[in-house]
């Protein structure tokens, strides 16, 4: 009986200490290089999965002002963990949030559900803000692991 806890104990303890399947960070605006640039830290060095990644960001109004109408354009620069870089661009819908309130309203947009690098490791992501406005309060990523 001992030897059966032991085992589920242990069982309990290699599950609970895996690696959580997606990682959200956010950054705020005001912690933003240049005030427009967002810098995230993305690790892809396992060959075995692939890899989902959205935008997130939360837009507010000034009172009586209105919502910005412009889907948000970000200019992406990847930076491999040789340092190549990689040039996309990508837009964050603002015509459907995901929660609102009066004065503020949350976006996400979809980037890659199959993201594939040809290079393991940690992978830098910059995304810049092309249309920046005093609404962005930030910018954030949803990066899972499937």
């Amino acid at each position: 009986m001992k030897n059966l806890a032991t085992i589920f104990i242990a069982a309990v303890c290699v599950v609970a200490c895996s690696r959580p399947s997606s990682y959200e960070p956010f950054m705020q605006r005001e912690k933003a290089e240049y005030g427009d640039t967002y810098s995230f830290e993305l690790d892809m060095s396992d060959s075995t999965v692939v890899y989902g990644l959205d935008f997130y960001t939360r837009l507010e109004r000034p009172s009586f002002g209105e919502f910005p109408s412009d889907s948000i354009i970000l200019d992406l620069r990847w930076i491999s963990p040789s340092d190549s870089i990689i040039i996309d661009t990508a837009y964050v819908s603002v015509s459907s949030p995901v929660g609102s309130a009066y004065y503020s309203e949350d976006f996400v947009s979809n980037y890659s559900e199959d993201l594939r690098v040809y290079e393991r490791g940690k992978w830098r992501l910059k995304a810049r803000i092309v249309n920046d406005s005093e609404e962005i309060r930030g910018l954030g990523v949803i990066f899972k692991r499937k």
